[in-house]
């Protein structure tokens, strides 16, 4: 069997092309058919042409070398024998001991052949190969990616053929091996060597689960055009049940872009009845788009954009079918849609919000905000050059089926003066607030309510911004103070109506307070970050509690590639921490690493659960080894005392290949009989991928 390396065989081709042509020594011979035969001998008998050592025959075609040829020129017949290489146009180039090629048909034989294809890296050896216009068919043979001895994986086959035209290798009793060692035997395979976009059979997805069996998805891609493409990815779960998912993909403008997923999942009857499943099928349907251009287009002067994220599935274990990495990570399915035009100092938008809660039966109940009108007039000075004022203007519709709906109107204007004294050391701005609302109700006993609230607020601050350099660092310097006055506030009607224990409309109303701010960066002499801090401290006149939390936030960089980071709120009403989150993160060419620890107190004034939670993250990843990706993840939940996930896994990476084997351990919610549940799925997964497969 021949062998060498792959560049080098073309680099020799093009060498030994061009030392033959320089030399003058030589004999050559032009017959018919474009077709020219160099070498150190040639003779001619009739039609026939024998040429011998350091054979060159070129055509529009082929470039060949031999140690010997006959050519007839009038029948085509080229017979070539020993150390032979062709080089069919810049894509194809073999090797092989005997030839007969016909140069008017392009058909022929090869014994043995090795054949290679420069786009893909692909190469076959075989035992013989008959040679045709577009494909190649080769007989006990090898195929692989990788270098040609003792390659890292290799796949032997009986029968195969090779088509040139479409780039696609269908190969008989194929025997998939590692190294030496044989790991899998199909009656059939097949695979492009085309890595363009293209109409074929992604890798497929298989693993072992020990609730749902043995786990098999055979994605199937369509790319019948440039600007579309289309996804299926049928699966079987042997224990579970089978579905199938798709995503259809377009282009449809040089700035938007979308896709449409939808899917289906059939439970078995035993597993749905063991889980206790609320549904013994899953579907679903997920809508994107994104445009950055719609009438801007059209009319100059304006920008605007539009996003589409439409969600609908029947239950949460949709999420957990449509593969075997997907989960479910909360129980509120989400929908928006938000379209934005801008001029010059106007801006207007108009949003929607649709909400999927999948703890319920039915949601007839969900408020939900469709649509959501938003008018807002940037800061823009008017009389003098420092008073400015801005315009914001909300209509919100709050709409369900069962339960009270309502209709909302507010407006916000802020009118603010603005000048700077002692050599614009110190900055001050007074700001005049005007917040009115009016709400309107339906579905109530008193159908046509309504309620109506105005509120006007004063707000004086004063900021200076300070800097200094020393020896061996730079230090910058915020310190403010904002002090808000509460003035006319009025309300009137029905403001009683509540929506999960909370107000139905909550009212922005604002409470007599000071709040002093603090901010510091250090720098070293290079420009680089070294440490920020942050701290906030609110004084509220009329509140039982005058003190609101304490903010504190620090980052501290240890170098530009590790930092320590920690955000605190301390509750001066419960004398304790109502919110601390400290982070460790290091990032560098080969390693990764963060760890988070999060606690959030109910006593938290952002924390709408009115239950403390608080949970550890962790990922890892290192390439310290030379081809080797090591990682981890964790995600604790301490309160639960419950790993919500955690991974463990290595990727190996080869010039010609690759392989992962990870073990996940997930706790995902499901749709039970008597609400939301939760279900642990644990198992290893073994992902091999062999380019350019």
């Amino acid at each position: 069997m021949i062998e060498l390396p792959i560049r080098w065989l073309l680099m020799q081709i093009k060498v030994f092309f061009l030392m033959v042509l320089s030399l003058g020594s030589l004999w050559a011979v032009e017959p018919a058919q474009d077709v020219e035969v160099l070498a150190q001998t040639v003779t001619k008998e009739g039609t026939l042409v024998h040429a011998v050592g350091n054979v060159v025959l070129y055509s529009p075609k082929y470039l060949i070398t031999a140690d010997e040829a006959y050519y007839d020129y009038e029948s085509g017949d080229l017979e070539l024998f020993g150390n032979i290489t062709t080089l069919e146009g810049v894509k194809y180039a073999s090797r092989s001991g005997h030839t007969k090629l016909n140069l008017n048909t392009d058909k022929g034989i090869s014994d043995p052949l090795f054949f290679f294809d420069e786009a893909s890296n692909v190469w076959i050896k075989c035992e013989n190969a008959i040679l045709n216009p577009e494909t190649y068919v080769t007989q006990k043979a090898i195929v692989s990616s990788c270098n040609t001895q003792d390659p890292d994986w290799k796949i032997a086959f009986t029968s195969g053929e090779f088509n040139k035209e479409s780039k696609w290798l269908h190969i008989y009793n194929p025997v998939f091996y590692a190294n030496d060692v044989p790991l899998l035997y199909l009656p059939y395979f097949a695979f492009s060597t085309d890595t363009t976009r293209r109409t074929g059979l992604l890798p497929p997805e298989i693993g072992v689960g020990g609730s749902e069996g043995f786990y098999y998805m055979q994605p199937i891609y369509f790319a019948p055009a440039e600007n579309w493409d289309l996804e299926l990815r049928p699966q079987i779960r042997t224990e579970r049940g089978e579905g199938i998912h798709a995503t259809y993909r377009f282009v449809d403008s040089p700035y938007s872009s979308g896709e449409i997923t939808t899917g289906y999942f059939k439970e078995h009857s035993d597993y749905a009845k063991e889980e206790e499943l609320s549904n013994d099928a899953h579907y679903g349907l997920r809508v994107a788009y994104d445009r950055s251009a719609l009438l801007s287009t059209k009319y100059s002067g304006i920008e605007d954009g539009l996003w589409v994220d439409i969600n609908y599935l029947n239950d949460i274990d949709y999420y957990n079918t449509i593969d075997a990495d997907s989960s479910a990570s909360t129980k509120l399915v989400t929908s928006r849609i938000n379209y934005y035009v801008k001029k010059d100092e106007d801006y207007f938008g108009i949003y929607a919000k649709n909400y999927i809660d999948t703890s319920k039966k039915s949601n007839d109940d969900t408020l939900q905000e469709l649509p959501t009108l938003h008018y807002h007039h940037f800061s823009n000075p008017f009389l003098l050059d420092n008073l400015f004022y801005s315009v914001d203007y909300k209509a919100k519709n709050y709409t369900r089926q069962e339960g009270i709906t309502a209709f909302q109107n507010e407006v916000q204007t802020p009118v603010s003066l603005y000048f700077s004294l002692l050599e614009d050391y110190l900055h001050v701005n007074f700001s005049e607030n005007i917040y009115m609302t009016q709400v309107s109700y339906g579905n109530d006993s008193n159908d046509g309510s309504s309620g109506q609230y105005f509120n006007n607020y004063h707000t004086i601050s004063a900021y200076t911004d300070l800097s200094k350099g020393y020896d061996d660092f730079f230090h910058t310097m915020h310190i403010g103070v904002e002090h808000t006055v509460p003035s006319y506030d009025k309300k009137n009607g029905t403001w009683s109506y509540t929506y999960k224990n909370n107000e139905l409309i909550p009212l922005e109303m604002e409470e007599k307070n000071t709040a002093l701010k603090f901010r510091q960066f250090f720098y070293n002499m290079d420009g680089e970050k070294k440490f920020s801090h942050a701290i906030k401290q609110a004084y509220y006149y009329d509140r039982d509690d005058k003190y609101g939390d304490l903010e504190n936030d620090m980052k501290y960089y240890l170098t530009d590639r590790f930092y320590v980071g920690n955000i605190i709120n301390y509750s001066h009403t419960f004398y304790k921490l109502s919110r601390n989150q400290v982070s460790l993160t290091y990032k560098d060419t080969m390693n990764t690493s963060s760890v988070r620890y999060t606690y959030v107190d109910k006593s938290y004034e952002y924390n709408n659960e009115e239950q403390d939670y608080s949970y550890v993250t962790f990922s890892a990843e290192t390439r310290y080894f030379e081809n080797i990706d090591l990682f981890a993840t964790i995600n604790y939940d301490i309160e639960e005392d419950i790993f919500k996930s955690w991974s463990v896994g290595i990727k190996k990476m080869k010039k010609c290949w690759d392989y992962s084997l990870v073990y996940r351990d997930v706790t995902n919610p499901k749709q039970t009989s008597s609400g939301v549940d939760s279900t642990n799925k644990k198992g290893v997964m073994l992902m091999f991928t062999l380019y350019p497969m």
